[in-house]
């Protein structure tokens, strides 16, 4: 079954350095509101270290020309796509089995479904001990693969976004859970 929780808020911001980052995410009103508000909150400061396709017609993240994803270390995979509007309800049936495989995968050290439109506009961001744990889950034989052959063989996205990133820091909790240096690479 498909749920949404407008409880929980993701805020997913491209700045121009690692110090603008850290300045705005300290000091700028929206994020010291946000703090005050929530029961929680979890930050990762991120670089790209790949990224393909588009975001509402723009690349929102540029990655060094001679960046790569590691084996080793954490990587977290941000995927945006905008659905078909005709094919939405056959991708969203597909959801819940994929879920139940990336829930029960002991590699998954983070996982979260969000979006602008959550009907048609799906993102979902992990985090993973490597790039290879990423790769045999979103590639070997099960739901996750039969989507993307379904994906592809069937025109489901008008749009799509794949993007990787190496963490550079993170501090504070998500369901209790700790996003710490663990996370850091």
């Amino acid at each position: 079954m498909l749920r949404f929780n407008p409880s929980v808020y993701t805020v997913l911001c491209v700045w121009p350095d690692e110090e603008t980052a850290r300045d705005n995410l300290q000091n700028h009103p929206l994020f010291r509101r946000y703090n005050r508000m929530c029961s929680e909150h979890a930050q990762l400061l991120m670089a790209p270290v790949s990224a393909r396709g588009a975001w509402s017609g723009a690349a929102p993240f540029e990655s060094p020309t001679n960046a790569h994803c590691d084996a080793d270390g954490p990587i977290a995979a941000l995927t945006r796509a905008t659905l078909r509007p005709r094919i939405a309800l056959r991708f969203w049936d597909r959801v819940p089995d994929i879920n139940a495989v990336i829930g029960s995968d002991p590699n998954v050290l983070f996982r979260i479904g969000m979006g602008e439109m959550p009907a048609l506009h799906q993102i979902t961001f992990s985090i993973w001990p490597d790039s290879h744990s990423m790769a045999r889950f979103a590639r070997h034989s099960g739901p996750h693969a039969d989507a993307i052959k379904a994906v592809r063989k069937e025109g489901w996205f008008s749009e799509e976004l794949y993007a990787r990133f190496r963490i550079v820091d993170a501090h504070g909790t998500w369901n209790a859970q700790s996003f710490s240096k663990e996370f850091v690479r």
